[in-house]
């Protein structure tokens, strides 16, 4: 019989029919096993990372001890891939996300990354050309928590929209007294800012008590997220809001997107539970049907083997559609969409390289 390899899922708990990722990644493993065209059963295992650094760079050193650890999926969180991602490196395990954006991940010259969903390099300058552009924000405060995703992505948004005319009135970061959730200095700040828009690098539940400050004190900007921001209302305030919010999304509408079609229905079929939040479910499965092509194309059931198919690997046709990939692991000329909330649902606008074409040719 076969000798069988399996697959880690970096993951912050084993609580993993919550992670729409996870689900994704467990039907296109399971598929592939029950069509029988794999070269060995191929297991999917949890690698839990506690969002603890501790924690994260002794499982993961641990996982790539095994000798059938073959490859890595995830994490989830750019703060947590940047904090293990030189152990898999150093490892020369095939490792590829879903949703770490970072650009801090594909700039080390490590070559054993890749990632379906864009850099934050990319939907930083779509977030900073929706401000200046599409919504033509004057005085643009932007707001960011201090961590590995944070901190970058609002740098590039700040660049973009001071590039094309509109420099951040106020660029405010997460110091002590908003790690410990009192955000008065940074209400008062926002405050004597007097924003037009309102720009949050940030995770839906600490936004979502700051909008209500904001709000409160009477600021009535437009508010404007990241995908990070992905819960429906994430900055909605509805009894105060005289403008909707709008936030991006730099992985794919499955709703919307023709190649995600067949991958759509079967996944609803499987895990209904997971349609109230499926982003980034169509990358996950996309992922790991790559890493089981790579292991179909290998020559042996080997690591290096594999991650040298992953290398070479040119272009696939999944869910996403036709996807490539630089050297660096990005993947090559990705979408960025926008969204806008309104009562608690959230609506696509367009994708934003349209709407700035759009306004250019008006």
């Amino acid at each position: 019989m076969p000798q069988t390899v399996t697959i880690g899922f970096e993951l912050s708990n084993d609580n993993v029919y919550s992670v729409a990722g996870y689900c994704a990644a467990e039907m296109a493993i399971d598929q592939a096993n029950a069509r029988g065209d794999l070269p060995t059963q191929v297991n999917l295992e949890v690698i839990i990372n506690g969002k603890d650094r501790d924690v994260a760079r002794a499982t993961a050193a641990a996982f790539v001890e095994r000798d059938d650890a073959i490859a890595v999926l995830g994490p989830t969180s750019s703060a947590m891939a940047v904090i293990t991602q030189d152990i898999y490196a150093d490892a020369g395990i095939l490792q590829m996300s879903s949703e770490a954006s970072s650009p801090l991940l594909t700039d080390k010259g490590y070559r054993h990354f890749f990632r379906t969903v864009a850099s934050d390099e990319v939907q930083g300058r779509a977030l900073g050309q929706v401000a200046a552009k599409y919504l033509g924000a004057k005085r643009i405060v932007i707001l960011n928590e201090d961590s590995a995703w944070g901190e970058p992505i609002s740098a590039i948004v700040a660049a973009e929209a001071t590039r094309l005319g509109s420099p951040p009135v106020l660029h405010y970061g997460f110091g002590e007294k908003e790690r410990r959730l009192q955000y008065d200095d940074l209400v008062d700040a926002v405050v004597d800012a007097k924003p037009d828009l309102v720009f949050f690098a940030m995770y839906w539940n600490l936004s979502h008590i700051i909008t209500h400050q904001l709000r409160d004190r009477g600021i009535d900007a437009v508010f404007l997220g990241s995908d990070a921001l992905k819960p429906y209302a994430f900055l909605e305030v509805p009894s105060l809001d005289t403008t909707s919010p709008y936030h991006t999304l730099a992985g794919i509408d499955m709703m919307v997107k023709p190649s995600a079609k067949r991958f759509l229905v079967e996944f609803a079929d499987r895990y209904p539970s997971m349609l109230d939040s499926p982003q980034y479910a169509p990358e996950a499965y996309d992922c790991a049907e790559i890493i089981l092509e790579c292991l179909r194309r290998s020559p042996s059931l080997d690591r290096a083997a594999v991650l040298k198919e992953m290398q070479e690997y040119g272009t696939h046709s999944g869910a996403l559609g036709d996807i490539s990939f630089t050297p660096e692991g990005d993947l090559t000329d990705p979408d960025i969409g926008l969204y806008r909330c309104i009562n608690g649902q959230r609506i696509f606008v367009d994708l934003v390289h349209n709407l700035i074409q759009q306004q250019a040719g008006a």
